[in-house]
Formats: C-alpha cells, structure tokens, sequence
C-alpha cells in the first residue's frame, strides 16, 4: 500500500517515531518488512519501518529486535512510547526479524 504524499506535517512524525524506536536498546533496526511496505517517502529520501498512512489510519512500525528481551514486552513499550507523538490513532507494531548475536 503506497504512502501519501509529504505534506510536512508527516515527515516531522515519521522522523520523531523512527528516533524513538531507534533508540530502544533492543532495537537493532527499523525495517520495511518483506515486502517493503512499513516506509515513509520524504523528500528525496525513503524513511523505511515507519510508515505514516492517511489520516485515522494507524501509524505502523517494523523493528529487528535483538533477542535479549521478550518480544511482547518490547513491542509494549515501544507502542508506549511512540503512540504520544501519534495523537488518537493506533500504533501497530510490526517485529520483522531478530538478531540472536550480540554485536551491536
């Protein structure tokens, strides 16, 4: 399903939820998932495991996490902590893949 076209207002939210899930510990990487589809064009750029849909639409997110946690509990605390830069809509939570090493 393609993304909209930027209008601003969403590439300051696909940039702010990309940070936050970034900087989770267990997140070893945001992911467009297999078939590209959790992404967010930007100007001249393409945001992937973030995607921004129409508005109401909920606000999905794909992450490789590393498997040093449980993933549900993961996956609550990033919903936790993206879905206050998301107003009223959901925030679905996609995990693509794992990493079992531990290089980070």
């Amino acid at each position: 399903m393609p993304t909209r076209p930027d209008t601003g207002r969403e590439t300051t939210l696909a940039e702010r939820v990309a940070a936050v899930a970034a900087a989770h510990p267990a997140v070893a990487r945001l992911d467009a998932g297999e078939f590209g589809a959790l992404a967010t064009y930007l100007p001249g750029r393409r945001l992937v495991g973030v995607r921004i849909g129409e508005a109401g639409e909920p606000v999905e997110l794909g992450v490789v996490l590393h498997l040093d946690r449980p993933i549900p509990e993961v996956a609550q605390v990033l919903r936790r902590q993206v879905a206050p830069l998301c107003g009223a809509v959901p925030v679905n939570i996609t995990v693509t893949d794992v990493v079992t090493d531990d290089r980070r």
